[in-house]
């Protein structure tokens, strides 16, 4: 008898294992996504077709006789039918969560629907009905129907094999396409077992092992609840060690000023020696001094968390900030064996506008910082600044050759209360507040601060703020950029993008050059080997097929080459100068170009055969007077001339300003409207079939050459005030350098509908 009924064990197995994923799934409450919805479809079709499975197997032992052979044919396609449903559902969730391209998806299952259908109707109108053959109540089922059924299943298998192939290798995790393949073998397994022996039908057990897989391979929202508290737990020790931490520290760094206070106080109440008493008091000074700036510390860090720190904005002399600065670090030297080394850029603006107070306090906690874990060498303290309209940005440089930092230490450096390798550093002074108050107050101001270490070596802090200057200043620094001029000198422009070369053009012909440009590093070398000659070649970076390094590599080949060459790129970061100048290069000039900075460089160039022109100097003071007042003359009329140019181009610019185009900024760069106008032009002409090879470079995953052309566009966004546009294509840079062809394909949408945005406002506009 048990042996008779020996089949109901496989479709019973899978009766249980299908309720309890059920009852494990639906009991607690799911995170609300695509994943989980299509999920708890696959659970309930697969719960249906187990009990399905073990009421038809059960009828087929109670009821089967001649009479009933054409109701079990048609429960049997209704069997069949529930299978179509599984696999269908399965092959949709494998194409959401292989993150390809809407398109591709919505072309998949479109596919899959079409297959749906086909596969059903083969089920229900097929004029050839399933041929049962009973041995021992065992059911077996054969003919074209059948054999469709399976086609269809194995084309639905194959094709999701095939997705899991194109895209696991962009897939972080992995494990989701565990279930896939197991379902490849199983099905294999069950088919060949049901071959070898009828009773022996696995598939509905098949169907319930991968519903099961699958459980622990989707989003589990109570795992991840666990996760977060966990964290949560780890953070809420970790703060709590912290101030424990803080407060044993404070006990003893309060303490220690305290003490030498007190005990040096009640010395002086009971010394005659007049001596003695002055070097006791100036130590009760140097303690107090200490004391106070423990509790200044712990009051900032207060304030700052409490965002109660307000910005006074002053003018100030830059020359006694950095004098105060050097000063105050070489008290803290005292008879240590380091040497401060100062290099202050001359072209830095002698009077800024900004939170001075606070600029010192950022810069002495990193400049003392430097000298608590320095025993020998040196500091280096550089300044340098990039100057640009009414904005200063100072770039500071500290370089020591103290005890380093650990790369494991790194991530914790700015957080309140670290001292690096405390147990071993317990004899240095400190709170571990000092960096942490550097950073606050430098993200307040609008900078940002890096890190660089070797541990044991020493590190390296580089801190960037941006200055207001005044206007006396920036008249001064745009009178003195009008004033030089290169008539006699001609220079070469090397820049895959027109636009680029446009306004760099614009740039140089202030200064009379003759210019003159290519767009490849190829037509740069064969210009210098048919000997035309060149004062000095500005050459881009990024360019196609043959980039500005490997362009100068080049270019030194050919005998006789001795023209300076200038970098010039969008790649502004801090300490690219140097990467440059070691590749071969003269110098490097960041897009878009700064006065100053291509000041300096046209100096250093030409630093030995000085051609500048000088303005002439008037002798006469009454002559000046009235040469002054006609000047002012001059200037009021421009101004009524501009405010009635203004005033035409009213409508247009307002429609570009209303679209969060930053006019002021690409007018500023490019020079006037009229050439603003041609850029517009010059930006739709060099773009305009620029879509169609981002999309081929992503078809054919070339995210090298996909870089080069979001660069391009990056800088021509800039040049024309689309600020949006060219930090969307920064990002597309970025992440493109660093192979990331998941962020690509999801983020391109979002750089493709921008670029479209701004052509259209162009056209409008023009």
């Amino acid at each position: 008898m048990l042996y008779e009924y020996s089949n109901l064990y496989f479709p019973i197995c899978s009766v249980v294992v299908s309720l309890l994923i059920t009852i494990l799934f639906f009991s607690k409450q799911n995170i609300k996504n695509k994943e989980t919805k299509l999920y708890s479809k696959i659970v309930i079709i697969t719960l249906i077709e187990a009990i399905y499975t073990f009421g038809l197997t059960l009828s087929v032992h109670l009821f089967y006789n001649d009479s009933t052979i054409p109701i079990f044919a048609i429960a049997n396609k209704v069997l069949y039918s529930i299978y179509i449903i599984w696999i269908s559902l399965l092959f949709v969730y494998f194409t959401k969560i292989s993150n390809m391209k809407r398109e591709y998806i919505k072309a998949f299952n479109i596919f899959a629907l079409i297959l749906d259908v086909v596969l059903i109707l083969n089920v229900f109108l097929s004029r050839i009905d399933l041929v049962y053959l009973l041995e021992d109540k065992v059911s077996n089922s054969y003919g074209p129907s059948s054999i469709i059924l399976y086609i269809g299943c194995a084309i639905y298998i194959s094709f999701m094999v095939l997705i899991s192939l194109i895209t696991l290798r962009l897939q972080k995790n992995k494990k989701k396409y565990i279930p896939l393949i197991v379902l490849v073998i199983m099905m294999m397994v069950a088919m060949g077992i049901r071959l070898i022996d009828p009773y022996c039908n696995m598939l509905s057990n098949v169907i319930s092992l991968i519903a099961l897989i699958m459980y622990f391979t989707i989003e589990n929202p109570d795992a991840k609840l666990m996760k977060e508290l966990e964290l949560a737990k780890n953070q809420a020790e970790k703060s709590n060690r912290a101030k424990s931490d803080f407060l044993s520290s404070m006990s003893h760094e309060i303490r220690t000023p305290l003490n030498a206070i007190v005990g040096l106080s009640e010395l002086i109440q009971t010394n005659d020696n007049i001596e003695e008493i002055h070097e006791d008091a100036k130590d009760v000074v140097s303690a107090s001094q200490n004391l106070l700036e423990i509790v200044n510390g712990i009051l900032d860090i207060s304030k700052i968390e409490s965002n109660k720190i307000d910005l006074v904005n002053v003018e100030y002399k830059s020359s006694e900030l950095f004098n105060d600065l050097i000063k105050l670090t070489n008290m803290r030297i005292e008879n240590k064996e380091i040497e401060l080394r100062t290099n202050i850029a001359e072209d830095i603006p002698t009077t800024l506008y900004g939170d001075v107070n606070k600029v010192k306090q950022i810069l002495t906690n990193i400049l003392v910082n430097a000298v608590k874990y320095t025993e020998k060498g040196y500091i280096d303290f550089n300044v340098k600044c990039i100057t640009e309209k009414d904005n200063c940005k100072l770039i500071f440089n500290v370089k020591d050759t103290g005890k380093g930092i650990k790369k494991e230490q790194m991530e914790s450096l700015f957080e309140k209360f670290y001292r690096a390798e405390e147990d071993r550093n317990s004899t240095i002074e400190g709170t571990g507040l000092g960096l942490a108050i550097a950073k606050s107050l430098t993200e307040m101001l609008g900078g940002n601060i890096k890190v660089n270490s070797e541990y044991g070596k020493g590190s390296e802090f580089i801190i960037t703020l941006n200055q207001k200057l005044n206007r006396e200043e920036q008249a001064l620094i745009k009178e003195e950029t009008k004033e030089i001029k290169y008539n006699d000198k001609k220079v070469l422009i090397v820049d895959d993008n027109k636009l680029n070369i446009k306004v760099a053009e614009k740039k140089l012909r202030e200064y009379e050059f003759i210019i003159d440009s290519v767009d490849s590093g190829f037509k740069c070398i064969d210009k210098i080997k048919n000997k035309e000659e060149y004062d000095l070649i500005f050459m881009d970076i990024m360019m196609p097929d043959m980039s500005g390094v490997d362009t100068l590599k080049k270019l030194k080949q050919i005998e006789g080459f001795n023209i300076p060459v200038v970098a010039l790129t969008a790649d502004a970061m801090v300490g690219q100068s140097t990467k440059y100048k070691d590749v071969g290069f003269n110098d490097y000039l960041s897009k878009p170009l700064n006065n100053n900075e291509l000041n300096r460089v046209l100096e250093e160039i030409f630093k030995n055969e000085e051609k500048v022109e000088q303005k002439e100097k008037k002798e006469d003071k009454n002559v000046h007077k009235v040469i002054q007042i006609t000047d002012e003359e001059i200037e009021e009329l421009n101004k009524i001339l501009a405010e009635r140019q203004r005033e035409y181009s009213h409508n247009n610019l307002d429609y570009l300003k209303e679209n969060d185009i930053d006019v002021d900024s690409a007018l500023e760069l490019v020079g006037d409207l009229e050439t603003y106008n041609e850029t517009l032009k010059l930006f739709l002409e060099e773009n305009k079939d620029l879509l169609n090879k981002l999309e081929k470079y992503i078809e054919e995953t070339d995210l090298e050459n996909y870089s080069i052309l979001v660069h391009s566009l990056k800088s021509s966004s800039k040049y024309v005030g689309f600020t949006k546009l060219s930090n969307i294509a920064l990002e597309h840079e970025q992440k493109s350098k660093e192979n990331d062809l998941v962020y690509v394909n999801k983020n391109y949408r979002e750089l493709k509908i921008e670029y479209k945005k701004m052509i259209e406002i162009i056209n409008n506009y023009l």
